[in-house]
């Protein structure tokens, strides 16, 4: 409880402050944040489960769809694989297990860059990678680094941004503000006008009163960061969401946004911050426009199981299959698990190649935006 009493008492010293403001406090606070702490959140001891969870399935077929990249782009000199958000490096592990052992050739050029702003947990991950000394390294920030061929894999990163959360009332859109209150510095929501941008789609829909939904701003500085490092090659984000219409479809009255503590899911954001996981699902039609914004291209959107489906023939025709990743492969790509909840998103940055026109309209967008 030692996290959620100090982030009670800095809330109450700094006053009110907007959901984004308090989601960022919870999650980020360099002493007392949910993800400042050492990795445990992952897995049956924590809080939620992730692909990563599963096994080491996940991060053998993602390392075969780098292979793919590698091999298609003429990768011949120095690249690297770039890991935000690495929790406590599984993912990571998972994949330089696997092409240490089954593509030598292509890790005997890699370094592989785990990016995590938190000390506590990057020193976690320095110590879980090296027996990859040689070929891992555990930064704070992309910047600095410089260009190479590089391929991003993002897994449940874009969810944990923090995101404004507004709701229709008396006919006007109005922001949730977080106050404490009282000698036990009890959390309390209350609103104010929405100063913000308002999706488009939220002002042409008519919307019940009580509607509540989440806007995330771009992650257009993210994005930025890791650019910076890239000369060219792919970002492939994996996580749970939406394109925009179903987003802030009018029957979702209450949004997205939950909690996860003890791998029980709850929308009370306010009952032990620092103590508990706080997210929302992706609007992958608005990361879509600020990737667009940046010059990169549409390499494909849909869901999970597709993506790892494609990827098992070369797997297969490695002789490596092992029987008892089956169910691990069924939990991953069934559409009543992690297949369907999940979707893969990715970009290609400075490739010769044209956007994924199918990938755009399944984001509900329209092809001529492209020109824009």
């Amino acid at each position: 409880m030692k996290s959620t009493t100090a982030l009670r008492k800095i809330i109450a010293s700094h006053g009110p402050l907007t959901f984004c403001a308090y989601m960022n406090l919870s999650l980020y606070h360099p002493d007392f944040g949910y993800y400042a702490r050492t990795p445990q959140q992952v897995g049956k001891k924590g809080d939620f489960f992730t692909s990563v969870s599963c096994g080491p399935l996940f991060g053998i077929l993602l390392a075969e769809k780098i292979m793919r990249w590698w091999r298609d782009a003429r990768v011949t000199g120095p690249w690297r694989i770039i890991e935000p958000g690495p929790n406590n490096a599984a993912l990571a592990m998972d994949i330089l297990d696997y092409l240490q052992e089954h593509h030598s050739d292509a890790y005997r050029l890699l370094t592989y860059v785990t990016i995590d702003p938190m000390p506590e947990p990057r020193l976690f991950q320095q110590q879980a990678l090296a027996r990859f000394s040689d070929h891992a390294q555990c930064l704070e920030s992309p910047y600095g680094l410089p260009p190479l061929p590089t391929f991003v894999v993002a897994n449940e990163v874009l969810d944990a941004f923090p995101c404004h959360l507004i709701e229709l009332r008396n006919n006007e859109w109005q922001e949730v503000w977080i106050e404490s209150v009282g000698e036990n510095l009890e959390l309390r929501e209350t609103y104010r006008p929405f100063s913000g941008a308002l999706p488009s789609i939220l002002r042409a829909q008519n919307h019940d009163e009580g509607y509540r939904t989440e806007i995330r701003e771009a992650p257009k500085e993210f994005l930025h960061s890791i650019l910076t490092s890239m000369s060219y090659g792919r970002m492939l984000f994996l996580d749970y969401g939406f394109a925009e219409p179903e987003y802030y479809d009018p029957q979702r009255i209450r949004g997205t946004l939950r909690t996860y503590q003890n791998h029980k899911a709850s929308e009370d954001a306010l009952k032990q911050p620092g103590l508990m996981d706080i997210t929302a699902h992706v609007d992958f039609t608005s990361v879509m426009r600020c990737a667009h914004s940046l010059g990169l291209k549409l390499v494909g959107f849909g869901p999970q199981e597709f993506m790892l489906s494609g990827i098992m023939p070369e797997l297969l025709a490695k002789d490596v299959w092992r029987a008892e990743w089956q169910n691990n492969f069924q939990t991953l790509v069934h559409p009543a698990h992690l297949g369907g909840k999940f979707h893969a998103f990715e970009l290609s940055w400075q490739e010769q190649r044209e956007d994924d026109i199918t990938g755009i309209r399944r984001l509900a967008m329209d092809p001529s935006f492209l020109g824009s």
